[in-house]
């Protein structure tokens, strides 16, 4: 009897579909400006029919293409070798061959239109490259679960050998599915998690759509009318009252736009979000736009991060965002947030992932040169808002910009200050702990055990004072606190000693 998936395999028939969408779009995607202008531009009936058959048959010959590539896209499980193998191309075919003892991660994602025809996209990432992770966009539900049911056994082979855990073997299979805990996001928690998170985000999308809109079609007119009348009504502004009155109600609306984009954000993002605790690892589904289902293993999450904000913590909603092994390229892809968490639930996921109970450690400060350089540095955007107002706003005097540059610079000072005190750098036998911010509270939390190396660096400006900067390097991105004695290295010495002596497994 054949092992399964041992003889090659193509995706289901139906992902030709998949794939001639995928292809079309991203191939139309680069031409909607043009496609804008000759909707609202004067376009007689002849240019409008060379324009549909161009469109005809550019998608023949993207379905054809789509064709090839499904039948061109074969994989299979070699057992002699531990490989999977798969092969793939149209112009130029590559093989590629990811060995058992390299591959991290198995998990689904489902965009809407694989959830309307019905098929799965599997993801396998593997450790030790800097490549994009092989994705089999068009499986049927039963094969997809099959191969990710193949995979992860050959990852939890190789992290039952690594940690010896004998007795895991001996337990009846239904222990090992036994769920412990289930965390659910609800429609009223994202929209909390909504209206208190990422307020600026969201502007910010909408700032980079319009500027967009405006660098696409800004030489397609000869005239601007509404720029001139911007400019216009801002010539009609007579006091400082008024310039206020502006700036307040253009806060205002910041504010509001931030809020709306980021609870659609939240929506697609986090949409039927659901967290359960197994024996062996967390499950985490969730996503409108892109559903996406992955297995959180202890070993391969690298950093945790625990993020709350003063309303959130008052609403009792905390996020962990959990930083797995990847490639030096692929840092910030390979993190994953899981919002919306009571503080009950996120101390028991942080329980699971870590290996250790946390233990009281010693506590380390930047030196205050830190604090004195970043209000040095207040002092530019300050000089360029002074400049900047006084040469929009010819009716602003000097007694009025003194005014307004001290508020800027007592706000300014206070909040460094503040920014100051929460810094801060506890590292024990077990963990390495930075705490963070002030608004938002980052608190990112490293096992000793889980550090690859450490960097101390020391430019020749900080010689004098005898200060240095430590990185510290993780399979999953580096965590640097800076101006730290010289005293220091000491710790960092004892650090590697524990680095170099552990026979722990870390990913």
């Amino acid at each position: 009897m054949n092992k399964p998936f041992s003889q090659p395999e193509r995706q289901s028939l139906v992902g030709i579909v998949l794939i001639f969408l995928s292809a079309l779009y991203k191939s139309l995607k680069g031409l909607w400006a043009i496609a804008v202008y000759v909707i609202l531009g004067k376009t007689s009936s002849l240019n409008y029919t060379y324009v549909v058959l161009g469109l005809v048959s550019f998608s023949i010959l993207i379905l054809i293409f789509s064709i090839f590539s499904y039948r061109k896209f074969i994989f299979h499980i070699d057992y002699e070798s531990d490989e999977f193998i798969l092969n793939k191309g149209v112009f130029s075919s590559e093989n590629i061959a990811i060995s058992f003892d390299k591959i991290q991660q198995v998990y689904f994602k489902r965009s809407i239109i694989q959830r309307i025809i019905g098929v799965y996209s599997v993801v396998i990432e593997s450790a030790g490259s800097s490549e994009k992770e092989i994705e089999i966009k068009a499986l049927s539900e039963g094969k997809a679960m099959l191969l990710q049911q193949k995979l992860n056994s050959f990852i939890e082979e190789k992290s039952k050998a690594e940690e010896n855990e004998i007795a895991t073997e001996s337990l009846p299979k239904e222990k090992k599915k036994t769920t412990y805990w289930e965390h659910r996001l609800t429609f009223t928690d994202l929209l909390k998690l909504g209206m208190t998170s990422n307020y600026f985000r969201g502007f910010g999308l909408i700032l980079i759509f319009f500027s967009s809109l405006y660098n696409q079609f800004a030489d397609l007119f000869t005239e601007n009318k509404y720029a001139d009348e911007a400019a216009n009504y801002l010539n009609t502004f007579q006091s400082v009252g008024e310039i206020l009155m502006v700036l307040i109600f253009m806060f205002v609306a910041v504010f509001l736009v931030g809020i709306v984009v980021s609870i659609i954000e939240t929506f697609l993002k986090y949409f039927e979000l659901k967290l359960t605790q197994s024996r062996d690892s967390l499950e985490l589904e969730m996503g409108l736009k892109t559903n996406t289902k992955v297995s959180l293993h202890p070993n391969r999450v690298q950093i945790l991060r625990l993020i709350t904000n003063p309303i959130q913590r008052k609403l009792n909603m905390y996020q962990l965002q959990l930083s797995l092994t990847s490639s030096t390229e692929t840092h910030k892809k390979n993190r994953i947030n899981i919002p919306g968490l009571s503080w009950d639930k996120a101390t028991k996921a942080s329980e699971f992932l870590h290996h250790h109970e946390r233990e009281e450690g010693k506590i380390y400060k930047p030196h205050k040169l830190w604090l004195y350089r970043r209000l040095l540095w207040g002092i530019v955007p300050l000089l360029t808002m002074a400049i900047g107002l006084n040469y929009i706003f010819e009716v602003l005097s000097l007694p009025v910009l003194l005014i307004l540059a001290l508020v800027y610079v007592v706000l300014f000072f206070f909040y460094q200050y503040k920014v100051y005190q929460k810094i801060n750098l506890e590292i024990s036998e077990e963990f390495l702990i930075k705490s963070t911010g002030l608004w938002n509270k980052i608190q990112v939390v490293i096992e000793t055990f889980k550090l690859q190396s450490i960097s101390v660096s020391q430019p020749i400006w900080l010689r004098r004072r005898k200060l240095v900067n430590i990185t510290f390097h993780t399979a999953s991105g580096d965590v640097r606190f800076p101006l730290v004695n010289e005293d220091f290295v000491e710790q960092v010495n004892y650090l590697l000693y524990k680095i170099e002596t552990s026979t722990k497994a870390w990913m």
